[in-house]
């Protein structure tokens, strides 16, 4: 009996659907051609994002070889890729940052006018020094900070004085002297024949302004638009998207105006806050459930949003209630860190592990202090560059994004593929998937479930701890912290002159402050609490403003050392040590050292754990055991035996 396409293509439409609330499906099927979607923290937006994605390709409202999903940064193009992977949509889809889009078009432009391509340089900092040379009088970081502000807006160096005139900007260098700057780079890049990322989209936008028939490639190339993170668009990224449109009113929008953090590069949170002036007749779809916070977390974060001039959002958290926000005192910042490692010590509870912990701070200054206080307390650390993110996280939101069992099978079967030749991800990304993977097929032989419901189960059983290697307290600055979350969370530092941050002089960077706190306080889901010093650097502190007021918040004492002891030693009585899992992680960190590789390309952790319990006595019991296998049962089951009876022998002892 043949297929009924229709009976299928039903089917699939309401697999997309599946556990998410009303307004998430609204979100999806809508028929809006301009529709924005204004997503709060914890509400889901990248899931929503890709499904509407999927939805109109699949009801062929949207071609998916004339869709275009934009975003910010190659690991959010790598992560958006691979949900829209997920989800059924396979090679056709554009799915990329700014530049990189704007790159393709204009090499295929290139090659057709028979021109090479030239050098794209990424780091303008340096050609900032090599034109002021080693003799520099100017401060590298205000003519960068400048020109960084500039070209953000695709001011040339001819209009500079007048734009700063305008815009009643203070310019960090003398205005003279960075207009001088802009136009030595100018020069310098066309002698050498580079171009830097900014002047991917301005070449990009005057190629489409003079050039017609390019134009009309890139609209019949491009013909429906989606941008995620749409708060963080700069006037000049703005300026291209209004190019690729032009004459075609198809866009979805997703962001959130209260995450603007970014003002630095341009980013301007009126672009979602003032939608009717900019795109007239769009519409406006609000999700505020937050799935991530308990309520005491949301209204915390909403709180900080109160000292803004707007109304912040109707924000809820459909969680039981939590644990009260926290407001904790020191004398200065010495007794801060050292409050903070006893605080996050108390906070540890038997199922709990480091990694559930983050310290975030305002400054990159602030971390390593905070590291050492930790590690004097014997607590694992480390310290999270701002670009970096945990890529088990966002292999696990994935999946926590798939609608069904079936979907989240075939995610578990994708991912175990080798990396293809010209893929964009690293073996640090094939490992993640390969241990997210593994957890997948534990969760599925329980009984399996949704994405929601894999996300609850790995809250529960936590499959990607490795304590000797993976697990640690996360620190990082409220900056780094974006799109990140932890169960427990400790904003240091929150007094006047870090939050607002001393640099803030206009009321739009106070606002860009406060909007910091709340993406601070909200990367929380269980627990927060917040740190505050009455002297810093021998100076008198004041605690922030952007904390006062806020709801079920209790100004307490740091646990004693004797209680922080106490729960320590309790917790060891409760952890009977493992000592044949240390001898395979032993093994395995021997092995990846031997053959050069990532040691968990051989197994994960979970496997690891399998075999610790099972303690096979065979190459057989070996490779019985699920996730390893008869092929790597063979190569290396003698040396994993050896190291279970190692593991046995030290238990006795």
């Amino acid at each position: 009996m043949p297929y009924d396409v229709v009976v299928i293509i039903a089917d699939l439409k309401k697999e997309l659907l599946l556990g998410l609330d009303p307004t998430q499906q609204s979100a999806i099927t809508s028929t809006a051609p301009l529709l924005a979607v204004i997503a709060g923290a914890g509400s889901g937006k990248t899931g929503v994002l890709t499904r509407r994605v999927a939805y109109r390709c699949l009801t062929e409202s949207a071609d998916a070889s004339h869709v275009a999903v934009l975003t910010f940064t190659r690991q959010a193009a790598t992560e958006l890729r691979r949900r829209l992977r997920a989800l059924g949509l396979r090679d056709t889809i554009i799915a990329g940052t700014f530049h990189s889009v704007a790159l393709a078009l204009l090499r295929q432009r290139w090659d057709e006018q028979g021109k090479s391509h030239p050098v794209v340089v990424s780091d303008r900092r340096r050609l900032i020094g090599e034109v002021i040379g080693p003799k520099r009088t100017a401060n590298i970081n205000d003519l960068s900070s400048d020109i960084d502000w500039a070209r953000s807006r695709n001011i040339t160096a001819d209009r500079y004085a007048s734009a700063i005139q305008s815009s009643g900007r203070r310019s960090s260098a003398p205005v003279a002297d960075v207009a001088k700057v802009m136009s030595d780079i100018q020069m310098l890049k066309r002698k050498r024949g580079v171009i830097d990322l900014d002047d991917l989209l301005s070449l990009t936008i005057d190629a489409m302004r003079d050039d017609n028939n390019f134009a009309n490639i890139v609209h019949w190339k491009i013909r429906h638009l989606f941008v995620d993170e749409a708060q963080d668009l700069n006037p000049l990224q703005l300026a291209v998207l209004d190019q690729w449109r032009t004459g075609r009113d198809d866009l979805t929008l997703v962001g959130d105006p209260s995450q603007s953090i970014y003002g630095f590069n341009g980013a301007d949170p009126s672009v979602l806050t003032a939608l009717e002036q900019r795109f007239p007749g769009i519409e406006v779809i609000r999700l505020s459930a937050n799935y991530r916070c308990t309520p005491q977390v949301v209204q915390a974060g909403l709180r900080a949003l109160s000292h803004l001039p707007t109304d912040p959002p109707q924000l809820f958290s459909t969680r039981p209630d939590g644990a009260p926000v926290q407001i904790y005192g020191f004398d200065d910042e010495k007794a801060e860190a050292n409050g903070i490692a006893q605080i996050i010590e108390s906070w540890r509870t038997p199922t709990s592990r480091w990694r559930d912990f983050a310290i975030l701070a305002r400054t990159n200054a602030q971390l390593a202090p905070l590291r050492d206080a930790l590690t004097a307390h014997n607590i694992p650390t480390r310290i999270v560059g701002s670009v970096a993110a945990d890529p088990v996280q966002r292999a696990t939101r994935e999946v926590g994004d798939l609608p069904s069992s079936i979907r989240i099978a075939t995610w578990s079967r994708d991912a175990r593929a080798p990396l293809a030749e010209d893929s964009s991800e690293t073996e640090e990304d094939l490992v993640a998937r390969r241990r997210v993977a593994d957890a997948v097929d534990e969760f599925l032989t329980e009984g399996g479930g949704d994405g929601r419901t894999f996300l609850a189960w790995v809250r529960t059983n936590r499959p990607f701890e490795d304590e000797r290697y993976q697990d640690s307290v996360e620190l990082l600055t409220f900056h780094g912290a974006k799109g990140r979350e932890w169960d427990n969370v400790v904003l240091a530092g929150c007094e006047q002159g870090l939050i607002p941050h001393s640099s803030a002089k206009t009321p739009a960077e106070t606002a860009e402050e406060i909007r910091l706190a709340y993406v601070a306080m909200t990367r929380a889901a269980d627990r927060l609490a917040i740190t505050h010093a009455q002297s810093r650097r021998g100076r008198s502190r004041t605690r922030s403003p952007f904390v006062e007021g806020v709801d079920m918040i209790l100004e307490v004492a740091p646990p004693s050392s004797d209680y922080v002891r106490d729960q320590t030693l309790r917790r060891q009585e409760l952890e009977p040590h493992d000592f044949v899992y240390d001898e395979l992680l032993l093994w395995r960190a021997n092995a990846g050292r031997v053959a050069n590789l990532d040691p968990m390309i051989f197994c994960s952790d979970e496997v690891l754990r399998r075999i610790a319990r099972a303690r096979p006595t065979s190459v057989e019991d070996l490779s019985a055991i699920e996730g390893f296998g008869q092929s790597m049962a063979l190569r290396v089951g003698q040396r994993i035996l050896n190291a279970v009876q190692r593991g046995i022998e030290r238990t006795k002892n």
